[in-house]
This record gives structure tokens, sequence and C-alpha cells, in this order.
């Protein structure tokens, strides 16, 4: 049996995040991840782009990473919201020059696999830090003073405190609150990379399309073409779904007519908040804290806050673990709540009818105090 401080399980942004702001606070961690290394990987084992608003380029900043990945990502000139039927803007607002001087940080968008591949790479140079992989848990329990993870060989971790970083079906989430159910109807989400068009705007713009059946969020891809996030109800047949793809606005029906009629990638649906985030040994972080609906793109941003919540609440713990654990659950859980009632309250907004459409219209046509805040999720 292995015996460890801090354990955690997963290795994506979120798990590689927490493991560095623990380490640079001097606490030794160890990742057990359960599939192989990403590097061994063609595609680094991981895809698509990401969102990195000010507050996470703040914490990759921290971590001594921001300088690195700028010369792989493009910094976003603006953001367009869009009728997914008539192609009419809903908003338009200004970032670079703009959210930099309000924020201090810039609003980027980054290829995940180079996210990860930094955070990774990080880790691996950190003496403090294991990374095990291969290692896929097959029970995780709380015993009390310490938890227990067993993985598929038999192999058990004993750990003063285990981290949850596995992820939206999250072993360790349902220990801490099993069966806290869904909040809004349920969405299949595809994500597909497509070829830049001949319309694309000389600088790098967030594009979101808004309908009752669907949402959709076009992201320019760092190494060329772009990433399109299409969310559909997961309630409408395939005929359906082809019926409101027929009828988009011209450039987003190019964008997903490949692949409406596939399998969706992933169901989801917006998860109640967690009433308790620790319970003993045991917390969690990212999408295993709660998985957030794909309409803002923020899940990413989240799990790196998190994780930089994590190390702060350790640090101020003089190294004892259940202090640092309560000091995280202090910290992040009200503005996770938070976070997720603003990407609630957006979902419902984007998939709005009738009189409630028509209302949001002109609420986002308004020109807003703190409209780049809002837009970013800085609030």
């Amino acid at each position: 049996m292995e015996h460890v401080p801090l354990l955690v399980l997963g290795v994506g942004i979120d798990g590689l995040a927490a493991a560095l702001c623990l380490a640079h606070q001097g606490f030794p961690v160890q990742l057990l991840e359960r599939g192989p290394d990403p590097e061994s990987l063609d595609d680094a084992g991981s895809s698509g782009s990401m969102v990195v608003r000010p507050s996470a380029a703040r914490v990759l900043q921290g971590l001594g990473l921001l300088d690195a990945l700028r010369p792989q990502a493009l910094e976003v000139q603006r953001y367009c919201h869009l009728d997914a039927a008539s192609g009419q803007p809903l908003r338009k607002v200004e970032l670079g020059d703009v959210a930099r001087a309000r924020f201090g940080y810039p609003c980027l968008i980054v290829a995940r696999r180079d996210v990860r591949r930094a955070l990774a790479r990080a880790c691996a140079a950190d003496e403090m830090i294991g990374v095990h992989y291969e290692r896929r848990p097959t029970a995780v329990e709380d015993i009390g003073d310490a938890a227990l993870v067993t993985v598929e060989d038999g192999e058990q971790w004993r750990a003063e405190a285990l981290v949850g970083a596995d992820g939206a079906s999250s072993r360790v989430r349902g220990l801490l609150e099993a069966g806290a159910g869904a909040l809004s109807p349920t969405f299949v989400v595809r994500r597909t990379m497509v070829a830049s068009s001949a319309g694309e705007p000389a600088s790098p713009e967030l594009r979101v399309w808004s309908g009752p059946q669907l949402q959709a969020m076009r992201l320019p891809a760092p190494h060329g073409g772009a990433e399109v996030v299409l969310v559909m109800r997961a309630d409408l047949p395939p005929a359906e779904r082809e019926w409101v793809v027929s009828r988009l606005e011209p450039e987003l029906r190019r964008s997903v007519s490949a692949v409406v009629g596939r399998e969706p990638e992933q169901v989801i649906a917006h998860q109640r908040p967690l009433s308790r985030w620790t319970r003993n040994r045991l917390t969690v972080l990212g999408a295993a804290a709660q998985p957030l609906l794909p309409h803002a793109g923020d899940e990413e941003n989240q799990s790196l806050l998190d994780a930089h919540a994590l190390g702060a609440a350790f640090d101020r713990s003089d190294g004892r673990i259940l202090p640092g654990l309560e000091g995280y659950e202090t910290l992040r859980a009200p503005a996770r709540a938070a976070c997720a009632a603003r990407v609630a309250e957006f979902a419902a907004l984007s998939h709005a009818e009738g009189l409630t459409r028509r209302l949001r219209d002109r609420l986002w046509a308004r020109e807003a105090v703190d409209e780049v805040a809002e837009v970013l999720g800085e609030v």
C-alpha cells in the first residue's frame, strides 16, 4: 500500500493545475490517471480550443506558464452574438485592448492540448509531484482519517487528502453527495473543426449563435481553422435536428450540417450545486465539483480558478490538511455557485422563445455599463 499526503485523481487541466498549485506551496502531491501518458499519443490527449479569460490567464501567469503559451495563442478582439436563424447580431462587444486594460490580462484562445502539455511538463519537472498513468480506480473510500483508492491491479493508495479531478462522473463527488440531480433540460454536445472561411475576420472574433433548439460557438483555432461547439436539445429526433439546421443562417449551417446527424459525443444537463464540497479528507474541483453547460465555454477557466483557490487555502492552513480543505470550500463554493447560476441563466436566455426572446434581444442590444465584464464572466 502506498501512503501519501495528497492524492489527485485525474490529469486533465484541472488535476494538473491543482497539483502545481499545491506543489508551489510546498506540498508533495501524487496524481493517478486512468489513461496513458498523453505525450505518447499523436494528439497529446486533448483536442479543440479553449477560451482563457483574464482571471484564468492570471492563474497561468502565477504558475509560470502564460508567457510560454502566448506565442501559441490568439487574443480575442471581439465577441459577437447572433441570432441562429436570421444571422442578425444581438450584441457586439470589443475585447482586446479593452479587456486587457480592464482586467490586466488578455482574453485568449488556446489549444487545449497546448495548455495540458504545458501543465504536464511543469508537473514532470517538479520534484514535489509524481504522476502515475494507467492506474484505473476501481474503488474510492472515505475511511475517516484518510481516503483509500484501489486501482485495477489491486494496488491501494492511502492519502491524507484526496482531490477528485475525475470529471463529471466523479467517484469522489458521489461520496460527497449522491443523487444531486439535474436542474435543466438535457442537451447533446458535438465539437468539430472547420476550415477557415473566406469571410474570416481579420482579427480573432468569438462568435456565438442562439436559437430555441440550439446554441453554437465558433472559436478560431490557434493552429488554423476554427472549432464549432454545437449544443442541441436532447429530445429532438434526428429528422427534426436536420430540419432545424436547414433553417439556420448560411454561415452557421455550413459549420454544423456535417455533424448534426451523428451520435452525440456528450450528453449533459446543468447539475445542482453540491451542498458540501468537502467531507473528512475528500474534496473536488473542476467538472467533478459541478459540470457546467458548455454555453459559456467556461469549464476550463473554473477549473484553473478552483486549482488556484486550493493552493491558496493550503498555503493559509500552515500545513494542516483539514483547515486547508475547509478553507478551499469557503473560497470557492460561493464563487462556483454564482458562476453556475450565470451559465444556467445564459443557457435559458439562449434558448428563449416568444416574449422572453424579444425582451432578451432588447436587453442584449442595449449597451451595459460593464458589458465586457459580463461577457467574460469576470463579475
